[in-house]
């Protein structure tokens, strides 16, 4: 007996984990289905899902790129079919984006679990896009014919040579562009894909640009203008990765738009208008962001111009190095210190005078003419009072003196 006795014990073994395998249930398969939507309306996910557990309740996750909140929401099921109904004005997805999307299912007995990640593309499909591609661009529009399109793709690929003559870009990453046929159009994604955009938008970390590019006399100009610059945003991202964020927004417009073809001439006109009347704006005020009012366009075009002009005296390598003085930390003002070997306020002393003949003592005494107006003002008026009164008085003893005496008659 003793002889079996560690063959009864295998056994035995043997048969416990059959037994506890046969009673775990495998985890449920889920097969996803095409996503259906209607940008800024509502998106339906579908999946079939397959489990030998009844399902308690399923709840299905979404998450935009490059963001950390994540959408939960509850799904039904039917005939082993998930069905999850979104609402995009309520909560809307980042447009021109990979979405990602599981589902956590939760059965009636055991313990819950997550599916594998899936993924749609979600862009603005109320448009019947059409695609030029040569490997790095892509250009999707609607409305002209390819010519149109290939005049996109031909300034994009002006604006990386341009691009690369500032700053030394290398490997490149694909970009996508999509061209809208009016601003409404373009404005009506804004407000349904929950984006910021005016005349043109890039979205750094998707390698997407958005441009509105009207038919019309204008249109070449414009596509000489707004591919170029939205395109030095994609490179600079892909330069140097999400610490492009924290470069001063003077450079990162100033860049972009000394990328642009053609130097734009409405620039130069507002800049010396402001410098005739004594009202530019320093550029440290331009760290963190610009103005929201009408002196926006002069903060671009400072930015532009003072761009141009660290070009033109330190070269490539001086853009270079500033970028990469930013991307250490060194801090807005105290960046161009470390790179260049000036701080930011006589880098823009030295460009005002050699750019405008501005004089930066005269410069400093008209900045401080009207507070020396008011304290001459406010120094002069006891003095002109005092002035006054002493003159009153000696007229009271002029009067008094000159007082002839009554005589008495016979």
């Amino acid at each position: 007996m003793r002889r079996w006795l560690p063959f009864i014990c295998v056994f035995i073994v043997m048969l416990s984990l059959t037994q506890l395998g046969l009673a775990s249930n495998p985890p449920p398969e889920v097969t996803p289905e095409q996503v259906e939507y209607t940008f800024g309306g509502q998106a339906i996910i579908r999946a079939r899902i397959q489990s030998v557990e009844p399902i308690s309740e399923v709840q299905v996750f979404l998450r935009n790129p490059g963001e950390t909140d994540t959408i939960v929401g509850d799904a039904t099921i039917s005939d082993s079919q998930i069905i999850y109904t979104h609402t995009l004005s309520t909560q809307p997805l980042r447009a021109f984006s990979t979405i990602d999307y599981w589902f956590r299912i939760v059965p009636q007995t055991g313990n819950p679990s997550n599916s594998d990640v899936f993924s749609f593309y979600y862009e603005d499909n109320r448009f019947d896009w059409q695609t030029l591609n040569d490997g790095l661009f892509t250009v999707h529009w609607y409305e002209g014919d390819v010519s149109f399109a290939q005049s996109v793709l031909d300034n994009a690929k002006a604006g990386l040579e341009r691009a690369q003559s500032l700053l030394p870009f290398t490997e490149i990453q694909p970009v996508n562009i999509y061209v809208y046929a009016s601003g409404l159009d373009m404005q009506s994604t804004l407000r349904l894909g929950g984006l910021r955009w005016i005349a043109g938008h890039a979205d750094p970390d998707l390698g997407v640009m958005v441009v509105s590019l009207p038919a019309g006399p204008d249109q070449h100009r414009e596509t000489e203008r707004q591919i170029p610059h939205e395109l030095m945003h994609l490179l600079l991202y892909q330069y140097i990765g999400k610490v492009y964020y924290d470069l001063p927004i003077w450079l990162k417009e100033g860049l972009a738009s000394a990328n642009e073809l053609h130097p734009n001439p409405d620039y130069y006109t507002i800049l010396t208008s402001a410098m005739q009347k004594g009202t530019p704006i320093p550029l440290s005020s331009f760290c963190q962001s610009f103005p929201q009012d009408s002196t926006i366009y002069l903060a671009y075009a400072e930015s532009d111009s003072f761009t141009r002009y660290l070009y033109q005296i330190y070269g490539s390598a001086g853009l270079d190095a500033l970028v990469k003085s930013y991307v250490q930390g060194s801090g807005c003002v105290n960046g161009p210190a470390i790179a260049l070997g000036k701080p930011l306020d006589k880098l823009e002393q030295d460009w005002r005078r050699e750019t405008f003949g501005e004089n930066a003592l005269l410069s400093a005494v008209g900045n401080l003419l009207p507070w020396v107006i008011i304290l001459v003002i406010v120094l002069a008026a006891p003095l002109i009072l005092t002035l006054g009164s002493l003159r009153r008085n000696k007229k009271v003893s002029l009067s008094a003196g000159q007082k002839k005496p009554v005589l008495q008659g016979k």
